[in-house]
């Protein structure tokens, strides 16, 4: 399946030489150029058809020297913006990916170091044990991790964004492959949402929005698995086509956006955002929607708290994380190396362009579009050619300019030209799922690989 309009970031067919691209209108900067195009058009073509004008032109100019100059330095200008504004935003994609990368190897290892050794401490027995076996619990703690590491990953991607709604935030589809997932179960708050967990619901209101709802806790013990699989998989078919895999048919950005300017307009920078959802494997119980609601900014570090806890209580468990600690702080390490990646890309976020620039610019430009008309009208005395030439000069200058626009502020949901957040929440979620394909399939898959080394020695 293909990603709706204004889920993931737009890709394009290179064939026919790129030439179907040029009509293409979304995400194009093109219809943003059509208001000075037509103002500085309108002026050429009064200045052409009233005759006792283009004669006082035609005689004061005497060359278009001054004004090639000011041109020069105007796409001087309008050329270093926007490779500043491809920079900004290829170190944005760079920075997330790394933020997703460290973070998924925290959750490789940690699938390896909980469900991959002996049946004790190893480096308390000074010994190994002759069997190799999960510990008791580890798909549990492992189906939790997945969660919280997808519960941040999302929360990281919201800060960055600018959004604060929690709702924003819905169950990713099912996985098809090896591996458990949370249970999900409705909320018995109903608050919207679904539970990711075990709950037990008590007496207690506190942090909860209604006042009048049960409070929802998750209980950390017993069963937490879905065995089941169903057919409403999640796949990624590639960086190109995947899926977003959520269970949502919200509107696209494409029917909440104009193509006629840029707007960062609080209500339809809310509707964006509701329109591209991200997708939390397991969704969002009611429990940690209260605990999340009681800040409006840097979840993030709060769920990377409770992800360093869980890692913590579980290395004192008997059958938990049998790792020497050296080795176990590698995971801690990972997740701090993701943590940086993260905060790289939310100083971007944070920081717009300089404001003196590009309030210089935009004023250098309005007046290249108002004198642009004069200099043609000076030099061209056809008048569908001073169309032509007007028309595509303008064109140039603002297009160049709109995409650096645009490209400058890579994260914000109200520009069709970002990194397509709710694809790359996907894209994470099959990261962190392909990991952990469960403790006895990786231990299955292991022993294939001992008899398959042996038969190949005996050869």
């Amino acid at each position: 399946a293909r990603l709706r309009p204004g889920i993931g970031m737009i890709h394009y067919s290179k064939r026919f030489w790129g030439l179907p691209l040029i009509f293409r209108v979304f995400g194009s900067p093109f219809p943003r150029t059509i208001p000075f195009a037509v103002v500085s058009v309108a002026i050429s073509v009064v200045l052409q058809s009233v005759d006792s004008l283009k004669r006082d032109i035609v005689q004061a100019f005497g060359h278009p020297y001054p004004f090639q100059v000011y041109a020069f330095v105007i796409g001087f200008l309008v050329v270093l913006r926007t490779n500043h504004s491809l920079a900004r935003f290829m170190e944005a994609r760079s920075n997330v990916e790394l933020m997703g990368s460290k973070w998924a190897d925290a959750v490789m290892m940690l699938q390896a170091f909980d469900s991959v050794s002996t049946g004790e401490k190893i480096w308390d027995s000074g010994r190994r044990g002759n069997e190799q076996r999960p510990g008791d619990g580890s798909d549990e703690f492992i189906a939790r991790v997945v969660h919280l590491v997808s519960l941040m990953h999302g929360l990281a991607l919201q800060q960055l964004r600018g959004d604060e709604n929690l709702d924003n935030l819905v169950i990713a589809r099912q996985r098809s492959g090896p591996g458990s997932d949370l249970k999900t179960i409705s909320s018995a708050n109903q608050i919207g949402n679904v539970i990711a967990a075990d709950v037990v619901v008590v007496d207690d209101r506190e942090g909860t929005r209604d006042e009048n709802a049960p409070h929802v806790r998750v209980n950390l013990s017993g069963s937490a698995l879905n065995p089941e699989k169903s057919k409403a998989t999640f796949k990624l078919k590639g960086a190109h086509d995947g899926a977003a895999a959520v269970n949502d048919a919200r509107q696209a950005r494409g029917e909440i956006l104009s193509v006629f300017s840029l707007t960062e307009r609080s209500e339809i920078w809310h509707a964006c955002c509701v329109a591209t959802p991200l997708a939390v494997v397991g969704g969002v119980d009611g429990s940690e929607i209260a605990f999340l609601s009681r800040l409006n900014c840097d979840r993030v570090y709060v769920v990377m708290s409770l992800i360093q806890c869980l890692i913590v209580s579980r290395s004192e468990e008997k059958d938990g994380l049998r790792i020497p600690p050296p080795i176990l702080s590698r995971c801690y390490q990972v997740l701090s190396d993701g943590l940086l990646g993260f905060n790289q890309a939310d100083k971007l976020a944070k920081t717009p362009f300089p404001m003196p620039y590009a309030q210089m610019l935009t004023a250098l430009l309005l007046v290249f579009n108002i004198t642009l008309p004069v200099m043609i009208a000076g030099n061209v005395n056809a008048l569908w050619l001073a169309i032509v030439v007007n028309l595509v000069s303008t064109v140039a200058y603002q297009g160049l300019n709109e995409t650096a626009r645009e490209l400058e502020d890579p994260f914000k949901p109200t520009h069709v030209n970002d990194l397509g957040l709710p694809q790359l929440q996907a894209m994470f979620n099959a990261k962190i799922r392909a990991a952990t394909p469960g403790a006895e399939s990786q231990l299955d898959r292991i022993d294939q690989l001992k008899v398959v080394r042996s038969m190949e020695e005996r050869d």
